[in-house]
C-alpha cells in the first residue's frame, strides 16, 4: 500500500513536471493611444536662377546697329549710324544695371534758307566719325526686379544714363549737333528698356515650380531602410537678391515627413501661391516612422532562437520570439521554449532611446505578471536572473548603423537631378532619433536630421 502510495505520487510529481506551461498573454489596451502629434519641419532653400537667357532675350530683339536721318529742306540736315556693344550686366539686391558702349557716326548739312525743296546758300558740310575713329556714347539702365506670389517675374527698367564721351563739337544756328543725336538715339533706347522688361515678365517660374514641387512629393527610396514621404504643405519666399545676371532667392518649404517600412504612392497637391513668411536657415526635417513589430522579432530572433540555459541542472532552448505591442508605450515579448519544461512565457518593457550611445532597449524588461504567477507555481526555477538579463541583453538594439545608412541614403537623394536644368545639392549634418514610443499598432520614432539644401535653375 505504501508502494503504491509512493508510486501515485511520484507519477503526480512528474505529470505536473511535464505540463505545458502557456500563462495568459498580457492585456492589451483597448483603449486607442494616440502617439506624438507630428511636427511641421521646415526646409529653407537657396535657389540661383540665371537670368542670362532672358536678358539676351532682350537683347537680341533690338537691332545691334541703328541708322536714322532727318532731311528737312530748311535747317539741320543728317545722316548718322549707331552701334552698341553687348549688355554687361550686374546687379545688387533686387536692381540690376545693364550697361553698354556705343559708337556713332553723323554727317550732313545745314540750309539757311529753302524755297521748293532747293536751297538758296551754300550748305555747309560736316561729319563726325567718318575717316576718323568713332565716337563714344556710354549709355546704362536700371532695373528693378520682384518675384511675384504667382512665380512671375516683374520688372521696371528705366534708362539712367545715355551720355556722349566723344562729343561731334559742330552746331549751326545754335543747335547742338550731339544733343540731336541723343534725343534719336534715346527714341531706341528706350524700346530697348522695354524690351527688357517684356522679356523679364514673361518668364513665369510656375512651370519649374511645378515640377520641383512634384518631384518633393514622389516617395523616395531610402536604400535597405524604407521609403520617404516629405508631404510638402507650403511654400514661403524671401526677399531676392541679385549678384551679376543671376537671381538668388530662398525658398522655404513646410512639410510633414513620414518614413515607412512599405512602399506607398502620393499623389501632389497643386503648386500653392508664394507666401512672404520669415524663414529659417538650413533645414530641420523631422520625419516620423512606424516600424512594424515584425522588424523587432526577427531581430530579436536573430539573436535569441537556439539559445541554451542552464538553471540548476535544468535546460531551457528557446524555439522563437514574438514581439507585439500592449499599448501604454509598452511592448510585450513572448518566448516560446523547450528543454526541461516546454512551453510560453512573457516578458513587458518599455522601450528607450539612449541618444549618447544611439541605442534602443527595453531596460526595465521583466516577467508579465500572469507568467511570473504561474511560474511560482509550476517551475520556480525559471525565475531566474539569467533568463531576464539574456533576453534584455538580446533586446538592445546598436541602431548607430541604421542611422548612419540612413543619413547616407538621405544624402544622396539631396544631391541630384530633378530635371535637365534643375540640379539639387544637400548636405545633411545630423541625423539623430528624437524619441521612441509605442502603440498596440507599430513601434513609433521621431528622426530630426539637420543640414543645408539649395536648388540651381538654369
Amino acid at each position: 500500500m505504501n508502494f503504491y502510495r509512493l508510486f501515485i505520487f511520484i507519477s503526480c510529481i512528474s505529470l505536473i513536471s511535464c505540463r505545458t506551461i502557456k500563462p495568459e498573454a498580457p492585456n492589451v489596451t483597448t483603449e486607442s493611444i494616440p502617439l506624438k502629434k507630428s511636427i511641421s519641419s521646415n526646409i529653407n532653400i537657396p535657389v540661383e536662377i540665371d537670368l542670362n537667357p532672358y536678358f539676351s532675350m532682350a537683347e537680341n530683339s533690338v537691332a545691334n546697329v541703328y541708322e536714322g536721318n532727318d532731311n528737312p529742306c530748311e535747317g539741320l540736315r543728317y545722316n548718322y549710324r549707331f552701334i552698341r556693344s553687348p549688355f554687361i550686366i550686374s546687379g545688387n539686391k533686387d536692381v540690376v544695371t545693364l550697361s553698354f558702349d556705343g559708337k556713332y557716326q553723323i554727317k550732313g548739312n545745314y540750309c539757311a534758307k529753302c524755297i521748293n525743296d532747293h536751297c538758296l546758300l551754300p550748305t555747309p558740310t560736316f561729319s563726325c566719325g567718318f575717316n576718323e575713329p568713332l565716337r563714344g556714347i556710354s549709355i546704362g539702365y536700371s532695373s528693378t526686379i520682384k518675384l511675384l506670389p504667382d512665380y512671375h517675374l516683374q520688372s521696371n527698367t528705366s534708362l539712367v544714363k545715355a551720355q556722349a564721351v566723344d562729343k561731334c563739337k559742330i552746331s549751326f544756328a545754335n543747335i547742338d549737333i550731339t544733343e540731336k543725336l541723343m534725343k534719336e538715339i534715346k527714341n531706341q533706347l528706350e524700346l530697348l528698356g522695354k524690351n527688357v522688361d517684356d522679356q523679364v515678365n514673361s518668364y513665369d517660374l510656375k512651370p519649374l515650380m511645378k515640377n520641383v514641387w512634384d518631384k518633393l512629393w514622389e516617395v523616395e527610396n531610402i536604400e535597405g531602410l524604407g521609403y520617404l514621404s516629405l508631404n510638402p504643405s507650403a511654400i514661403n519666399i524671401s526677399d531676392i537678391n541679385l549678384k551679376g545676371s543671376s537671381l538668388f532667392l530662398n525658398l522655404g518649404l513646410t512639410c510633414n515627413p513620414v518614413f515607412s517600412i512599405a512602399n506607398t504612392t502620393n499623389k501632389p497637391t497643386a503648386l500653392p501661391d508664394l507666401s512672404n513668411n520669415k524663414l529659417q536657415n538650413g533645414f530641420s526635417i523631422y520625419t516620423d516612422i512606424y516600424a512594424d513589430y515584425k522588424d523587432l522579432t526577427k531581430l530579436m530572433n536573430t539573436k535569441l532562437k537556439d539559445s541554451t540555459f542552464n538553471i540548476k541542472g535544468k535546460k531551457i532552448i528557446i524555439n522563437n520570439v514574438n514581439v507585439s505591442g500592449i499599448g501604454h508605450s509598452k511592448i510585450s515579448v513572448m518566448i516560446d521554449f523547450k528543454g526541461s519544461q516546454k512551453g510560453k512565457i512573457f516578458f513587458t518593457g518599455t522601450p528607450f532611446f539612449d541618444s549618447s550611445k544611439n541605442t534602443l532597449s527595453v531596460p526595465d524588461l521583466s516577467f508579465e505578471l500572469k507568467s511570473k504567477n504561474i511560474l511560482i507555481k509550476m517551475a520556480n526555477w525559471m525565475l531566474n536572473d539569467k533568463i531576464t538579463e539574456k533576453i534584455k541583453g538580446a533586446a538592445i538594439f546598436d541602431m548607430s548603423p541604421a542611422l548612419n545608412q540612413a543619413k547616407s541614403g538621405l544624402q544622396n537623394q539631396l544631391n541630384k537631378k530633378l530635371t535637365d536644368n534643375i540640379q539639387m545639392n544637400g548636405l545633411v549634418n545630423h541625423f539623430n532619433i528624437q524619441n521612441i514610443s509605442t502603440n498596440k499598432e507599430a513601434l513609433f520614432i521621431r528622426l530630426l536630421s539637420t543640414g543645408n539644401l539649395s536648388i540651381k535653375i538654369k
